[in-house]
């Protein structure tokens, strides 16, 4: 595994090539998310602009950059996740060469570093970060990522594409009554997962996308948040429940975009918010 080296302001963490190390709202209405995120999780905003690569809002927490949001070119809005690289057009190269389109050539984000946007061969889209120096990522804590699924009807093909890409190994879980569930692994440390969606529930709109999990503060509880998020003016999709990794919800922001919230104090009985979430509206 090769580490990726941000320059002299380490991270927290080792980063290894094929870690989450960035997200990023893709939304219709920039203004009314960044109030819906600030009242949900007080997350702060610094905007950048630069002629290359735009405007972008970066979400800090604590004074630590969370993740960045940006306006939608389309009618859309979505949550996208980043995997670290040192050679963010090599392995770039190599995702086409395993199947992928790029949708977004590859530019540098001032305070971010070199990135692109791929959609893989299963049919979700991902993103590639080169780190720059300055690079800073909180993770694992209230308001910030704390795991993400790829949810596919494409299992084994996502399974295979990016194991090649990034050299994951994967353990299976899943019974007769659950999606097949994989989790991927850099060595001993858990990336990500794949679910694969369940069939009975697919329809025509139904696309593959990833459901990303921010943090709960252990004080306000999963079930006080949804309380906040609806008074702020999102969406459930799916009621607070217990799972193995914490207690979730699934829900919409005000302009469409799909997140889960999860405390990982209250870990219960195995479950996966994808399960719970077929699978649009």
């Amino acid at each position: 595994m090769a580490v990726v080296v941000p320059g002299t302001t380490p991270p927290r963490w080792e980063l290894y090539e094929g870690m989450p190390c960035w997200i990023e709202l893709i939304t219709t209405d920039l203004e009314r998310a960044q109030e819906f995120y600030a009242g949900l999780f007080d997350w702060t905003y610094e905007t950048h602009r630069d002629p290359v690569s735009g405007e972008h809002v970066i979400a800090m927490r604590e004074g630590f950059p969370v993740a960045s949001l940006r306006a939608a070119s389309g009618d859309q809005s979505s949550w996208r996740l980043y995997l670290a690289t040192a050679d963010c057009e090599a392995f770039a190269e190599r995702a086409v060469a395993l199947g992928a389109t790029v949708t977004v050539p590859r530019n540098e984000v001032p305070g971010l570093g070199a990135k692109t946007v791929l959609v893989g061969p299963a049919g979700a889209e991902f993103g590639l970060l080169e780190p720059e120096e300055s690079w800073q990522f909180d993770v694992g804590l209230p308001g910030t990522l704390m795991w993400a699924e790829l949810v596919t009807i494409k299992a084994q093909t996502a399974d295979h594409f990016f194991q090649e890409l990034f050299g994951y190994s994967a353990e299976q879980f899943g019974t007769e009554n659950r999606s097949d569930y994989s989790v991927w692994y850099l060595g001993d440390e858990s990336v990500c997962a794949r679910v694969s969606m369940i069939r009975d529930f697919i329809t025509e709109s139904t696309k593959p996308h990833w459901l990303l999990y921010l943090g709960v503060d252990a004080e306000v509880g999963t079930d006080e948040l949804v309380r906040r998020a609806i008074g702020l003016g999102g969406r459930v999709r799916v009621d607070p429940y217990d799972s193995s990794i914490g207690r979730v919800s699934v829900l919409r922001d005000p302009t469409g975009a799909r997140f889960a919230v999860i405390d990982p104090t209250q870990a219960g009985d195995f479950g996966t918010a994808a399960n719970y979430d077929p699978y649009e509206d």
